[in-house]
């Protein structure tokens, strides 16, 4: 039996997207596709059973070193390559009444030890979709993503308040030792609270100083793209924060960087 998706259950600007899939991929350099990216969105294809299992916000790194996938597995030597193919074999046929399924894509290949690793059908935006489970995902690259964030509202100001006599004096108690001031570090950002969670217990296992430190949560609205969650995690010192990052290595691309706190 046949499973048919519901165009109904598609945004309007997701439909528009796969519409416009005819389009040829503009030319690009060789190593184009270098960078992390995040899952920004994910449309169920057949039956779903768990609404939550959708990996929005998973970060996907790709570069010569190293390449990851929606599931979270890492590939430690990935080959790339490319080829044309129609849409329809990227994403599955369960979405074959999706506009401009049997058009011609660019489709990235990562392969891992000779292996078929990850799949990605180019979009002419330069958007990536690929078929996870019994999901088709959209995923965009980080860099775009970080472009031009909304600039933060400052905290409005309290009402003032009435004068009152100042209190009999009192005596003084010594003042406690001041904790050294905390620096957050930078990791990624994701789409939901609940990724950036879990994102969090991947990368603790990459580096015993962050295990050690706490996670710090940051809602951020980048223009045109909503609502994101910025991970940070805190260190005492400068040194303290050039060790996690040291750690992590490049199980992420942005580790550190200054702007976003």
């Amino acid at each position: 039996m046949t499973h048919r998706f519901p165009l109904a259950l598609l945004p309007l600007g997701a439909v528009a997207l796969l519409a416009g899939c005819a389009a040829s991929p503009q030319p690009m350099d060789g190593g184009w596709y270098q960078g992390t990216w995040i899952v920004t969105d994910a449309f169920p294809s057949g039956a779903v059973a768990d609404a939550a299992s959708a990996p929005r916000g998973q970060a996907v790194p790709m570069d010569t070193a190293r390449a990851g996938d929606a599931a979270g597995r890492v590939c430690p030597s990935p080959r790339y390559s490319e080829d044309r193919a129609p849409l329809s074999s990227v994403i599955g046929a369960a979405a074959a009444d999706w506009p401009g399924m049997s058009d011609q894509v660019t489709v990235l290949n990562v392969d891992c030890d000779g292996r078929p690793f990850a799949r990605y059908a180019v979009m002419a935006d330069g958007a990536l979709m690929a078929r996870y489970g019994g999901w088709v995902l959209r995923l965009e690259h980080g860099e775009k993503l970080a472009a031009n964030p909304a600039p933060m509202m400052a905290e409005p100001a309290a009402a003032p308040m009435a004068v009152a006599p100042p209190p009999p004096p009192a005596v003084t108690p010594p003042p406690p030792v001041a904790e050294a001031p905390r620096r957050l570090v930078y990791l990624a950002s994701y789409k939901t609270e609940a990724w950036a969670r879990k994102g969090w217990g991947v990368l603790a296992g990459h580096s015993a100083a962050l295990k050690a430190s706490e996670p710090v949560l940051k809602d951020v609205e980048i223009k045109g793209k909503g609502k994101f969650v910025r991970l940070f995690a805190g260190a005492r010192d400068d040194g303290a924060a050039k060790t996690i990052c040291k750690e992590l290595g490049k199980a992420i691309a942005e580790c550190g960087v200054a702007g976003r706190e």
